[in-house]
């Protein structure tokens, strides 16, 4: 069962590092404009978030410049990616994941990466408790 939920976590740290990327990668195209709010559409115009079923790709960055949020989120995005698949059975894996999910939460990352990469820090952290009370 323990084998079951490692590879869960690596699955959810991995998609949540590509979200990253991807919005990421999308914001870098908008360029240096700033956000007039909080959440963004990380794909920029010609997208219309009423017309299209995943509303331009939402995400949320408390840094005023779409091309640096875009960095922010793709090396965040690299590194949760990175951290889930090499790093995510080590001691404080699942915690370290948990961070970086909520850093991707507040640097542009999107909205669901983020959130299942938390769900899988917090399901790392479940596993390292329970192979620890053993």
């Amino acid at each position: 069962m323990h084998r079951i939920i490692h590879i869960i976590t690596v699955i959810f740290g991995a998609f949540a590092g590509f979200g990253g990327i991807e919005h990421g990668y999308f914001e870098i195209l908008q360029g240096a404009g700033r956000p007039d709010r909080l959440m963004i559409e990380s794909i920029g115009p010609p997208c219309v978030p009423a017309e299209v079923w995943h509303a331009c790709e939402p995400a949320l960055t408390i840094i005023p410049n779409f091309l640096i949020t875009g960095i922010v989120a793709l090396l965040l995005g690299i590194i949760t990616m990175i951290w889930s698949i090499a790093f995510i059975h080590r001691r404080h894996g699942g915690s370290v994941l948990t961070l970086l999910s909520v850093a991707l939460l507040l640097f542009g990352g999107g909205i669901i990466p983020p959130i299942v990469g938390f769900i899988g820090g917090l399901l790392a952290i479940k596993l390292s408790r329970s192979a620890t009370a053993r």
